[in-house]
């Protein structure tokens, strides 16, 4: 029989810290990307801040920073949201459920996390159902049936809500990328209608079994380019955001993609009103019966929410102005 190590590890409680009001017209911190669920969406800062919003872009309850470092990937379940948070100088890396109902509140300071570190402790993000430490560096995450399915750079797990784990798995291989010699990535993690979708930076495409993780199907996208972020709608498909700035465009991941040229850089794309529409650097779009059509704006959208555009200045915009 072989041991298997858990691929998590202790929590400790902390004390409650005072929240930061935010408004629709300003968040009060700079964003980096908005977690989108069915019943809450949850805006992350830079620098750890958390804020839910409602479908339309507004506030519910205020912002805070429940642990004091960047939270790099987050997902909307059932009833919480579960974030990773990573501190590359301290070489701490926390995963955390909150909850979607009661109230968001900051946790400790960057010298709090200082002193645990070096003693050895541990620290909880505050006011989290659960919380773990990750012992290898997160990648992404995603949801498939309720349950979460994550990667990091020693493998891909799934783990119900309550942070039990179902199952572990290497992580996907595509020969026709280890023979290039690049440095490749997992870019995102999706459940579809009889798998769990999982693509590569570099365009490595597998569908695992959720029951399991064993592959049903595998391809490499010919891109030319690097993936840096990928929207996805059970009734509309794929739309993959390319680093050099153009979209590809795809209903199911087993066919061939189409290209949809941009003026810059895309940050999100969101399905609104059965059509795709997109923010990024300088622009938005829309993709109108396969015609793509372009708005220009001031500032770089990083996010969208309905008809309104978050830009990265921290406020909101309606979308095309």
């Amino acid at each position: 029989m072989t041991m298997q190590v858990s691929i998590f590890s202790g929590i400790i409680s902390i004390p409650e810290r005072r929240t930061q009001v935010v408004s629709r017209e300003y968040i009060g911190f700079p964003p980096l990307r908005i977690d989108k669920g069915g019943n809450a969406n949850i805006l992350a800062g830079t620098q750890g801040e958390l804020l839910r919003i409602d479908e339309n872009g507004e506030p519910i309850g205020v912002g805070s920073k429940p642990f004091p470092a960047p939270c790099v990937d987050g997902v909307c379940l059932d009833d919480r949201w579960v974030g990773v948070w990573l501190d590359r100088e301290f070489g701490e890396c926390r995963m955390a459920a909150l909850p979607f109902d009661g109230e968001w509140i900051n946790g400790p300071n960057r010298e709090e996390l200082r002193l645990v570190t070096s003693s050895g402790r541990d620290l909880r993000p505050a006011g989290s159902i659960w919380s773990r430490t990750l012992d290898s560096e997160p990648m992404k995450m995603g949801q498939s049936g309720g349950d979460l399915v994550f990667t990091t750079a020693s493998g891909m797990y799934m783990v119900d809500k309550e942070a039990r784990e179902i199952w572990r798995e290497e992580l996907p291989l595509w020969p026709e990328i280890s023979r290039m010699g690049i440095i490749d990535r997992i870019i995102c993690v999706q459940g579809i209608p009889g798998g769990v979708a999982i693509l590569s930076q570099a365009g490595g495409v597998v569908v695992i079994d959720p029951s399991n993780g064993s592959t049903i199907f595998s391809k490499v996208l010919d891109i030319g380019d690097k993936i840096a972020g990928v929207s996805y709608s059970e009734g509309s498909g794929w739309m993959m955001m390319m680093h050099g700035g153009s979209l590809l465009s795809v209903q199911r991941i087993e066919e061939e993609e189409v290209v949809v040229k941009t003026p810059g850089p895309v940050l999100d794309a969101a399905i609104v009103d059965g059509e795709w529409r997109w923010t990024g650097w300088r622009h938005d779009g829309i993709l109108s019966n396969g015609s793509p059509k372009y708005f220009s704006r001031d500032g770089i959208g990083v996010g969208i929410i309905g008809e309104m555009v978050l830009t990265n200045d921290g406020s909101w915009s309606e979308f095309g102005t």
